[in-house]
C-alpha cells in the first residue's frame, strides 16, 4: 500500500489538533534532534523535526510499511550518502532534489517532507516565516529525516 496526499493530510491534521502521539517512534526519532557539530538546533527545530518524523512513521505505519531502525551507523551511512547526492548536485536544491526523487518508493512523502522543511528559493514568498531557525537547519533536518525514510524504505546495501 502506497503513503498518499489523502493520508499524509489527515495524519497532519491529527498532529495539528494534537491527537497524534510521537510516544511509539521516539527511540527512532531520537536521531533527529542529535547533536550536530556544524549545526545548533533550537528547541522548536527539534520539536518541528519529531512532529515531522512523527507524521512520517505514522504514514509508513498505516500503510503497513513501517518497521524499526535498529541499525544507527546505517542511518549515518545514509544521512552522508545524502549529503554526497546533495554534492554532486553542486549544491543546488532543485538537481538533488531531482535526483533523490527518481524512482523513490514513495514520493508523496518524500515531497511532503521536502515541502515542509527546504528553504524555498521564490522572491514572492518573502511574508513566509521560515520553518526553522536556519537554513543549516533546514538542510539538516532534511538529511536527517530522509535517511530515516530511507532506511525503512530502500533495501540495505
Amino acid at each position: 500500500m502506497k503513503v498518499t496526499e489523502e493520508l499524509i493530510d489527515k495524519i497532519l491534521e491529527q498532529g495539528e489538533n494534537g491527537s497524534l502521539d510521537p510516544t511509539p517512534y521516539m527511540d527512532s526519532l531520537q536521531y533527529l534532534i542529535m547533536e550536530d557539530d556544524e549545526v545548533d538546533l533550537t528547541e522548536e527545530d527539534q520539536a518541528y523535526l519529531i512532529f515531522l518524523g512523527t507524521i512520517c512513521m505514522e504514514s509508513l505505519k498505516r500503510t503497513d510499511l513501517y518497521k524499526e531502525i535498529e541499525d544507527e551507523e546505517y542511518l549515518y551511512d545514509l544521512e552522508d550518502a545524502n549529503w554526497d547526492a546533495l554534492e554532486k548536485a553542486d549544491g543546488e536544491l532543485d538537481a538533488f532534489i531531482s535526483s533523490i526523487s527518481e524512482d523513490y518508493p514513495e514520493m508523496d512523502l518524500l515531497d511532503f517532507v521536502a515541502f515542509s522543511i527546504l528553504p524555498v528559493d521564490d522572491e514572492d514568498d518573502d511574508d513566509d516565516e521560515p520553518v526553522m531557525s536556519s537554513e543549516d537547519g533546514q538542510l539538516l533536518g532534511f538529511m536527517r529525516l530522509k535517511a530515516m525514510l530511507d532506511a525503512i524504505l530502500l533495501p540495505k546495501v
